[in-house]
């Protein structure tokens, strides 16, 4: 949730401090030897979303700075699940990481009779670059200019509406869900395999709403491919100051974040991980990197390992919150 963006800012000074050490325990604790082979990175959605590309930026970035192919793999399926899992799942030696997201880490799990891994003791957080709020979009003929009055054509139409997701259980779905509930509307739900064709149907006139993170819409919202008709972030984006917060609108409280973090399985050595996370904080770090979160409306971070995974359990409270008040679970 974007609330969580509030802490971890506080954490920024301490933060930077901790990649130079990083850096050192590394070498210290035997992160000399590694890595000796190829790296593979999954990304557990397919391609063309905000995920695999901060994914593929990420490797590329890795691959110069370590020495060794890091090769992206996307492995989608169960909204997430299926990619996560498999990481979860693999040897903690430091050749398997996964680029994840929001969705698989903080809200399935609690949706979950069983879920086949545990958010907080099945990973080790390696880092969490940025977060980034979501825009409502409609296609461009869609006779909503705003979050109100969509709501109020929905009400004329009860039930004939759709709105799509990138996922089910993704924050993309759970940000539908708290709209509906915010101005009482009844619609379908329709999710789709990732964001990449969520925006497509959106684009097309198929989809009449749908959620979805500033990384994957925003480019399509400055190319007119798609409207915003509001952004659920606590006040106005610098980079779009012509779309209203979903609060302005009317939807009180209304305000969640989507995040993409790198993720490796639980018990990877502590000086593996502490070498990624200086890496990738140094990528983050870098004037180009930050320009491009902020264009898409996203608050870059910078988290050590052990604020990372503090990250994520203020994540894993705030939308448990959202799935209990709306006793959401999945079949």
């Amino acid at each position: 949730m974007i609330q969580t963006l509030r802490g971890a800012a506080c954490a920024l000074a301490l933060g930077t401090l901790g990649v130079s050490a990083g850096t050192a325990a590394a070498q210290e604790g035997g992160g000399a030897s590694w890595p000796s082979r190829p790296i593979r990175m999954v990304v557990p959605f397919p391609p063309g979303g905000g995920t695999d590309s901060l994914a593929r930026i990420v490797a590329q970035h890795l691959q110069g700075a370590l020495g060794q192919p890091v090769a992206v793999e996307n492995r989608s399926g169960g909204s997430g699940v299926v990619g996560t899992e498999a990481v979860a799942r693999a040897a903690p030696d430091g050749y398997t990481l996964a680029m994840t997201a929001s969705g698989p880490i903080t809200i399935l799990p609690q949706m979950m009779a069983a879920p086949p891994y545990d958010p907080l003791r099945s990973f080790a957080y390696v880092a969490i670059p940025a977060a980034t709020p979501l825009f409502m979009v409609v296609p461009p003929a869609s006779p909503a200019r705003g979050a109100a009055e969509f709501a109020d054509w929905a009400k004329r139409e009860p039930g004939r509406l759709n709105f799509c997701s990138i996922g089910v259980a993704s924050p993309s779905h759970l940000s539908g869900e708290i709209f509906l509930r915010a101005f009482g509307l009844r619609m379908e739900h329709i999710p789709h395999r990732g964001s990449a064709p969520a925006l497509t149907d959106t684009m097309a006139g198929n989809c009449q709403m749908l959620f979805d993170s500033g990384s994957s819409s925003a480019p399509l919202v400055r190319a007119g491919s798609l409207r915003a008709l509001g952004v659920t972030a606590s006040r106005r984006l610098e980079a779009f100051p012509e779309v209203p917060t979903m609060v302005e609108q009317g939807a009180t409280g209304f305000e969640a974040s989507t995040w993409s973090g790198v993720v490796a399985p639980a018990g990877t050595p502590p000086a593996v991980v502490e070498r990624l996370n200086a890496e990738i904080r140094r990528l983050a770090a870098t004037p180009a990197e930050r320009r491009r979160v902020q264009d898409q409306g996203g608050v870059p971070l910078d988290l050590s390992p052990a604020q990372a995974t503090e990250f994520v359990r203020r994540e894993i409270d705030g939308w448990g919150t959202v799935i209990r008040a709306g006793n959401l679970r999945l079949d």
